[in-house]
């Protein structure tokens, strides 16, 4: 049966158990190492309902680790994710694509960093979702980030724990069962086509390079960088 050990802070409220699930003795006769995780308990929640939900926890973990969906892994989020980018990149993964994962990870890590990979929880992605939409988030603005941004981190997060599941470094991708805010849908504001003539007669004065540009943008709709980034064999 699974142990099941208290963890309470300096007031004496209680925060975390620590789950174990013991292994037995290897051919030797020495113990091994226990399968632990920690269930973490969320602001609002008694005592007795705490203790009934992580006992319900417990027994389900105990099961994986009987039926061998627990692995003994104890890698951190933030150095797994390092080394994902790492191997996404080396294996044709866009530098710029790799820039921006490692952008994100500027937000994620202070807060879930730390967290091992078998212990995360989508309660905590939860929480860092709504902490991102919080004002002050967006240095920018000084407002909270949109939900198409944070829904950009989410999918960092759920492509390294997919990458995870793959290895064997856990039973299951958490970010599938996180809640995640509702996209933003702005109408797009086409330029008409008496509009685009009277850009193609204000052209006509421009030197070449940005006649070519222009006419590039309004006839293939690429983006700035895409047009920026041709050349000529």
């Amino acid at each position: 049966m699974a142990n099941l050990q208290e963890r309470r802070n300096k007031e004496g409220r209680l925060i975390s158990f620590s789950i174990r699930v013991y292994r037995g003795r290897d051919n030797e006769g020495k113990a091994l190492k226990p399968f632990m995780t920690t269930f973490d308990v969320q602001p609002g929640w008694s005592e007795k309902t705490a203790r009934r939900k992580a006992q319900e926890y417990a027994a389900v973990f105990e099961e994986q680790c009987r039926s061998g969906q627990v692995t003994d892994c104890r890698r951190r989020f933030d150095e797994y994710c390092d080394y994902v980018i790492d191997m996404k990149e080396q294996r044709g993964l866009k530098h710029t694509t790799a820039t921006r994962y490692r952008e994100l990870t500027q937000r994620i890590y202070p807060a879930i960093g730390h967290i091992q990979l078998n212990r995360l929880q989508a309660a905590q992605l939860n929480n860092l979702y709504s902490e991102l939409s919080q004002p002050g988030t967006n240095k920018y603005t000084g407002g909270g980030l949109s939900p198409k941004t944070i829904i950009e981190h989410h999918r960092l997060i759920s492509a390294v724990l997919e990458n995870a599941l793959k290895e064997g470094l856990v039973t299951a991708n958490i970010a599938e069962r996180a809640t995640l805010p509702k996209a933003q849908r702005k109408e797009v504001n086409y330029f008409q086509p008496e509009q685009v003539a009277k850009i193609l007669v204000a052209l006509e004065s421009e030197p070449i390079k940005w006649r070519t540009m222009i006419h590039l943008f309004m006839v293939t709709g690429a983006r700035r960088g895409e047009i920026l980034g041709l050349k000529w064999d």
